[in-house]
C-alpha cells in the first residue's frame, strides 16, 4: 500500500526546493512558450533590481522576461528558447546583449509536460562570465600586440633601410637645388613625409610593446603642426573632392610641449579616417575651443558616421570597420595612446549618415613627464 504524503510533509519539501533554488547564486527563471515568467529565484530578482529597485516576485509573475530582465519590448535576437523541440531539449549560448558590461552564458532546458497539463516550459539559466570574458580579451589582446611587435621589429628593419635611402636623396638634391626651383616643394614635401614614415613605425614599435613614452619632447605649434600634417594628406583630398575648412583665426598661436611628430601622427590618422569615411566629395572642418588648462581641437566630418552600437569600440586595438586592405584597426588605438602620453584627452560624438567629430584635448604650455 503506498504511503501518502501528509500536507504539511509536502509543503516542508516545497520549501527546502525553493530554499535551495534561492541559494543558486546564478538567476534562473522558468517561463512558457509566450517568455511569461511563472516562478524565479532570488539571484533572478535581484538582477533586475539593480534596474527597478521597486520590484517584487509578484510583479514579475505573468510578465515577460525579456522585458525586465533585458529591458526590451520584443524577444531578444539572440535567445535560442523557441528552437527547442523534440530533437533538443537544451540549448546554450553566450551574449552580452542583456546587460550593459555583462556577459552571460545562457543554458535553455526544456520541461517535460506533466500528466496534468500539456503546456511547455522552459527553465532558463544565467552564468555571469564577464569577468572570464574580460580575461580572454585581454590574453587575445596580448596575444596579438606581441604579434605585431615581432611583425613591426621585422618592418621598421627592412623600412628604415630605404628611408634612410629616400631622405638622404632628397636631402642631397634639396642641398643643390636653386631656391625658387619649383620642384623645390616637392621635394621638401618628400623629406617630410619620409620622416613621418620613420616616425610612423617607431610609433608603432612603441605601442605594441606598451611603452609609455615620448620619441621626443619639446615646445611645438600645434596649429602649425596640424597644417603641415594636411600638406601630407593634400593629395588624398583633392583626389576625393573633399575641401577642407580651417575655422580657426589665423593670428591663434598654441605652444605645446610635447612630441611634434607623435601629434601629428594623431591627426593624420583622424584626417585619413575621415577621408575614408567622406569617400567622395564632402567636408572635414577643423575647430579650436579653449576648456580650462586645455586647447581643445575638433576634426568634424561630413561622412557616413559611426553606429551608436559600436562607437565605444573604435578606440580599441584591431577593432575596424573596414574591409581588408582599409584598415587593421590600429590607428585611432595608436592615436589614443599617443594623446594620453601628452596627458590630453581624445573623443568622439557621431551621427549615422551624418557625420562625425573628433576631440582632442592637449594640455596648454604643460611639461609632461615621461
Amino acid at each position: 500500500m503506498t504511503e501518502l504524503i501528509s500536507y504539511s510533509a509536502l509543503e516542508e519539501i516545497k520549501l527546502q526546493w525553493l530554499a535551495m533554488i534561492d541559494t543558486i547564486e546564478d538567476p534562473l527563471v522558468l517561463i512558457d512558450t509566450n517568455y511569461q515568467i511563472i516562478r524565479e529565484n532570488q539571484a533572478y530578482l535581484k538582477t533586475i533590481k539593480a534596474r527597478v529597485p521597486k520590484i517584487n516576485f509578484n510583479n514579475l509573475n505573468g510578465k515577460k522576461c525579456y522585458e525586465f530582465f533585458a529591458n526590451r519590448t520584443a524577444p531578444c535576437q539572440h535567445c535560442q528558447v523557441s528552437t527547442l523541440n523534440l530533437k533538443a531539449k537544451d540549448a546554450e549560448w553566450i551574449t552580452s546583449q542583456l546587460i550593459e558590461n555583462k556577459t552571460y552564458s545562457i543554458r535553455a532546458h526544456k520541461m517535460l509536460s506533466d500528466t496534468n497539463s500539456e503546456a511547455t516550459r522552459f527553465v532558463i539559466h544565467y552564468r555571469d562570465i564577464t569577468v572570464e570574458d574580460n580575461l580572454l580579451k585581454a590574453l587575445s589582446h596580448t596575444e596579438k600586440l606581441a604579434a605585431i611587435g615581432k611583425l613591426a621589429g621585422g618592418v621598421a628593419h627592412e623600412i628604415n633601410s630605404p628611408l634612410a635611402a629616400i631622405l638622404a636623396f632628397s636631402q642631397v638634391v634639396l642641398s643643390e637645388i636653386e631656391k625658387n626651383s619649383p620642384y623645390r616643394s616637392d621635394l621638401e614635401q618628400i623629406e617630410i613625409a619620409a620622416k613621418k614614415c620613420k616616425e610612423i613605425v617607431e610609433n608603432l614599435l612603441s605601442f605594441s610593446r606598451q611603452e609609455n613614452k615620448m620619441i621626443e619632447q619639446k615646445p611645438f605649434h600645434l596649429l602649425e603642426e596640424i597644417q603641415n600634417t594636411l600638406k601630407l594628406a593634400n593629395g588624398l583630398l583633392q583626389k576625393q573632392r573633399i575641401k577642407v575648412i580651417w575655422n580657426i583665426h589665423h593670428e591663434t598661436h598654441d605652444l605645446i610641449q610635447g612630441s611634434p611628430g607623435q601629434i601629428g601622427q594623431v591627426f593624420l590618422n583622424l584626417i585619413t579616417n575621415a577621408i575614408q569615411a567622406i569617400k567622395n566629395g564632402g567636408v572635414i572642418e577643423f575647430r579650436r575651443f579653449d576648456e580650462k588648462n586645455f586647447i581643445c581641437i575638433e576634426v568634424a566630418d561630413s561622412g557616413c558616421g559611426i553606429d551608436g552600437k559600436i562607437i565605444n569600440k573604435i578606440f580599441e586595438p584591431f577593432f575596424t570597420t573596414k574591409t581588408v586592405g582599409e584598415g587593421t584597426g590600429l590607428g585611432l588605438s595608436i592615436s589614443y595612446s599617443l594623446v594620453k602620453q601628452h596627458g590630453g584627452e581624445i573623443s568622439v560624438s557621431s551621427t549615422s549618415n551624418e557625420g562625425t567629430v573628433f576631440v582632442v584635448k592637449l594640455p596648454k604650455n604643460n611639461k609632461i613627464n615621461n
